[in-house]
């Protein structure tokens, strides 16, 4: 089977498990605004309209951003479910981050003057822009690297008392009925105990780090019965008894090469969680003056885990960064522009699971990839979402997707490229045309 045919079996049924989170009313054109997406990297509506053969007139697409007529909820939960159909895992491990998008408008959506975390070079502390919590999933791939898929972006208000940690918490809700087992990675900046806290409560297990000064104590000794309630604490983990802890060294393959690691660990007990059992890692690695780095403090609420564990599990939440990255620069967000909340973030989760369908495919159709005619210069390269992307707009630019959606049977089938698209794509035009003047 050529690669053609298996990407158009391959969308057919994706396309189609994910129709079942849109309303019938809105399948044809959600169809051609998603397929658009994945043919057009930049984020203006026009440019994913201009990838297909229009079909429908402009206000149709429009009606379905500008209304919200599709829940970005069940979308997520639709494109979660199918990412763990592909590629299935006894864990689910989740990353909840956030990113600041710089605006030139002093009003909009999601609008304001916002502390950026980042300290970027020449940029400055304070940013006019928006905040987006994203909420993705790491996908274990060949030679045991992993890869991070999107599933659904939450817009900060400008005010209120909806800040990231109750939109994390949100994020987390929507989507732990229809996972079974999972873990959450996050950074120091969400590791709070009003997020931890809940999220135990529901099973969920945690890996994230923490500031080195966080107040970690041993368990208490067995003591006699006594009056009075039990403790809590024992002895406080101070730098005096972390130079007694011993000290392991050994060679992780971390942020995409193999270096060496040295970690200290032991099972305390967290001031911050009230008391919660975790298991602490402090680790440094080699800095490029080899000298070794300031110690890093990760907890992990699973104490059977052993150190080595905890770090490289907790290694896969740095790729959200290079997420970000891709989905600013290379997918258009950076060029979304709508004017209510609802409709942004619509537009945002259309864009969003254009972006995972076309990394679900470079996993899956990687080895007949024709790389060394896209660009001969990567041989031996990854295939990413980037460079499958650029492929599809040279073989499915201009098809026309509207009626490969059959309403009856509420199935997509994804057009074929032939040599006659542009024929196929004026007859069908003819054809709606003639439609129009009989009605």
């Amino acid at each position: 089977m050529s690669l053609s045919a298996s990407v158009c079996l391959l969308l057919s049924n994706w396309v189609s498990f994910l129709l079942v989170a849109v309303p019938p009313r809105s399948r044809r054109t959600f169809v051609e605004l998603l397929i658009g997406c994945m043919l057009n990297p930049e984020g203006w509506v026009t440019r994913a309209i201009g990838a297909i053969c229009r079909e429908a007139h402009w206000t149709t697409y429009y009606k379905l951003i500008e209304r919200a007529n599709v829940s970005v909820a069940d979308l997520a939960i639709r494109l979660l479910q199918l990412v763990l159909s592909v590629f299935p895992t006894p864990v689910a491990n989740l990353i909840i981050d956030d990113t600041l998008v710089p605006r030139c408008a002093k009003s909009g959506p999601g609008i304001s003057v916002k502390h950026d975390h980042s300290r970027k070079a020449n940029r400055p502390t304070y940013l006019n822009s928006q905040c987006w919590v994203t909420l993705a999933l790491v996908v274990k791939v060949w030679l045991g690297s992993a890869l991070t898929i999107p599933v659904r972006s939450w817009l900060v208000e400008e005010s209120g008392q909806r800040g990231k940690l109750w939109v994390a918490r949100q994020l987390i809700d929507s989507v732990r009925g229809h996972v079974k087992d999972v873990r959450l990675l996050i950074d120091a900046w969400f590791m709070r105990k009003s997020l931890i806290l809940p999220l135990l409560d529901q099973q969920v297990r945690i890996i994230g780090q923490v500031r080195r000064d966080t107040a970690l104590f041993l368990p208490p000794e067995p003591e006699p019965r006594r009056r009075g309630r039990k403790r809590k604490y024992g002895l406080r983990i101070n730098a005096a008894m972390l130079e007694v802890l011993p000290v392991t060294e050994m060679e992780l393959s971390l942020y995409g090469k193999v270096q060496p690691v040295r970690v200290q660990t032991a099972i305390a007990v967290a001031r911050f969680l009230k008391g919660v059992p975790v298991r602490a890692v402090w680790c440094q690695m080699i800095q490029p003056d080899d000298t070794w780095s300031r110690p890093r403090l990760i907890l992990a609420t699973e104490t059977d885990l052993s150190a080595r564990a905890v770090v490289e599990i907790y290694a896969e939440r740095w790729g959200i960064e290079p997420l970000f990255h891709n989905l600013k620069r290379w997918w258009g967000v950076t060029n979304l522009w709508q004017q209510s909340k609802e409709a942004l973030e619509l537009w945002m989760q259309i864009r969003s699971t254009a972006y995972a369908l076309t990394q679900l495919l470079a996993l899956r159709l990687w080895k007949s990839f024709p790389l060394i005619e896209i660009a001969p210069w990567r041989k031996g390269a990854t295939i990413t979402a980037g460079l499958f992307g650029q492929w599809m707009r040279i073989q499915f630019i201009g098809l026309p997707v509207r009626d490969a959606y059959d309403p009856k049977s509420g199935q997509f089938v994804m057009p074929f490229p032939g040599q006659d698209q542009r024929l196929q794509c004026s007859v069908t035009l003819h054809r709606v045309a003639q439609h129009r003047i009989v009605e």
